[in-house]
């Protein structure tokens, strides 16, 4: 157990480095000040209890008369306000260090969520695109949302845990001090309770655990296909299905999660009344030897003191270690995501200095040789395949499904980097030190165009802050992808709320917005992946109207099914 602790704290502490020294160390002396103002806070009662038991010990003892020479002349019963001033301002004193300590440890367990949060995005944004194709999204929106059970049953438990284990130190070395054999004793009885208690408990809260994560990420995925496909799910009657996987996901989460108090809560029932009786075991003892109450009273004070502070923190001890243990996947998901960030930073950094601006495109962009296979497949898709497009030229490509067209789309975007053969945009090669550059040459228009449920405007700029947007370089876009007059003849115009996925919209309207997002930012190069395949033959007609007017203007690779789509390309590439 203790070595299993031990492992966890490294695990943590290594997750913690990363997000600062100074931080962490701060929080843990605060962890270590707390623990110290408590002990002083009990102990400030013992000269209380020793005056009001026995007013005339104190001074004569060597102590006492020691302790006494720093105050003026007093009688016994100012002697005895002062000591009880003292001891309630200890207690005060150690009141107010608990809610800085608590303060400084929440404060800190929040922000290194935050930035953990911060650096997953980021990392999410250094994967490569083959990345998300083997991985579904609600286990990635899971592993995001999992970051706040880390924080609140992982880091916050774990720094009151550091707490309440210098606490319990502190004040278990104070009662040893007072009674020795009564310290050691409480320390079997009440450390071999909770021991066993825990031991029994552990394989259950790891199976807890390895259930919740399970089902929570099977209530998300179910949830996530019934809001996205509701449309599908209304028409053919299929609510009922979704909802009740994901009810059925939902009920055996709440059912593991209720465990968790359970497990954490039930050893208190019975220590209460050990804790208790060992107090009342103890007194009878003293008193059976013939030890007078004045020595009995200020030590059994300090012990009743010492256990009222004890054995809460014992049992609450006792419940995080439960709720870490419950929780306990979180960070093992958080430490796979921490080292593939780290990797990526690795790979990154050897790999040099990232290119900024644009390539120079003046010639042409050529592929040589290029062939592809998906990871974990053994057949290509592109097998030495190439090919070269001049500037301003538009070339259309079509084969049947399967034959590798959005493959070579994702290659000449950059979203997949070829397993043989190099593309190159003149004479320099695509690398991933300049493959930025290149993708900011680009606009792609995809089948399914992707609207945020934001207005037109940001749909259009997309992923630019409103605020900054170019409103002449927003009505050029959509003069160019032919929709300026229909969103001139909306009452809201550029600001109209399109709705989530665009449901606001027609699938033409759509797709030309799509357009418009591609020429927002001027490229030199226009994709369209099947931007048309799931129009009606007159809204097609009219998109690639619009597309054809930019010929010559714009390098344009347009991916189609119907050769009839590609009629006004310059040339035509046939794949399979």
């Amino acid at each position: 157990m203790i070595k299993s602790f031990i492992k966890l704290l490294s695990r943590c502490y290594a997750l913690a480095i990363p997000y600062g020294r100074l931080r962490l160390f701060g929080v843990l002396g605060m962890v270590f000040l707390n623990g110290l103002l408590q002990l002083i806070g009990v102990t400030s009662i013992f000269p209380f209890f020793a005056l009001a038991a026995d007013p005339e010990r104190i001074r004569n003892s060597s102590a006492g008369r020691w302790f006494l020479h720093f105050l003026p002349p007093m009688s016994t019963n100012h002697l005895l306000a002062v000591a009880g001033t003292f001891s309630i301002l200890m207690l005060l004193i150690a009141s107010v260090g608990s809610m800085a300590s608590e303060y400084v440890r929440i404060r800190y367990a929040y922000s290194f969520s935050q930035w953990i949060r911060g650096q997953l995005l980021r990392s999410y944004a250094m994967r490569p695109y083959g990345y998300f194709l083997h991985r579904n999204s609600a286990l990635l929106s899971q592993r995001i949302q999992d970051i706040h059970s880390f924080t609140i049953n992982v880091l916050l438990p774990l720094g009151e845990i550091l707490t309440r284990l210098v606490l319990i130190s502190m004040l278990a070395a104070t009662v040893f001090y007072v009674q020795p054999f009564v310290a050691m004793g409480a320390v079997v009885l009440l450390g071999g309770f909770y021991l066993m208690a825990f031991l029994w408990i552990r394989p259950r809260t790891r199976k807890i655990g390895e259930m919740i994560q399970r089902h929570n990420v099977g209530f998300w995925k179910n949830t996530n296909q019934f809001l996205h496909a509701i449309k599908t799910v209304f028409v053919h009657g299929k609510t009922r299905y979704f909802i009740e996987k994901a009810i059925q996901h939902s009920a055996e989460t709440t059912k593991q999660q209720s465990l968790i108090p359970i497990y954490a809560n039930g050893p208190r029932y019975l220590i209460e009344p050990i804790a208790y009786g060992g107090l009342v075991s103890i007194v009878v003892v003293l008193a059976l030897q013939g030890k007078p109450f004045s020595d009995i009273l200020p030590n059994l004070m300090v012990m009743a003191m010492a256990g009222y502070r004890l054995l809460p923190s014992l049992q609450l001890l006792f419940g995080q270690l439960v709720a870490v243990a419950a929780n306990n996947y979180t960070l093992v998901q958080l430490e796979e995501e921490i080292l593939a960030i780290e990797h990526e930073s690795a790979v990154v950094s050897s790999n040099g200095h990232l290119v900024s601006g644009k390539l120079p495109f003046l010639k042409s962009l050529s592929l040589e040789g290029v062939t592809y296979r998906y990871p974990g497949s053994d057949q290509d898709v592109i097998k030495e395949l190439s090919l070269s497009i001049e500037k301003n030229e538009s070339i259309g490509i079509a084969g049947p499904s399967g034959s590798g067209k959005s493959t070579l789309v994702d290659l000449i975007l950059g979203l997949h980097s070829p397993s043989s053969g190099i593309i190159k945009v003149d004479a320099e090669p695509i690398t991933q030190e300049n493959i930025s550059c290149w993708r900011s040459m680009i606009g792609y228009v995809p089948q399914d165009i992707y609207l945020l449920d934001d207005t037109i405007a940001a749909n259009i700029a997309f992923g630019i802050d409103p605020k900054t947007i170019d409103s002449n370089a927003l009505e050029e876009a959509a003069r160019g992808a032919h929709i300026l007059d229909f969103i001139r003849s909306l009452p809201e115009g550029f600001d109209t709320v399109v709705g989530e996925r665009g449901v606001r919209l027609s699938g033409g309207q759509r797709q030309r917005i799509g357009v418009a997002r591609a020429l927002f930012h001027s490229p030199e190069v226009l994709v369209l992946d099947e931007a048309t395949s799931a129009l009606d033959v007159d809204t097609e007609k009219a998109v690639m109207d619009t597309i054809t007017q930019l010929n010559g203007k714009l390098t344009i690779i347009i991916i189609a099914h119907r050769l009839s789509t590609l009629e006004k390309c310059d040339r035509t590439l046939r794949l399979g």
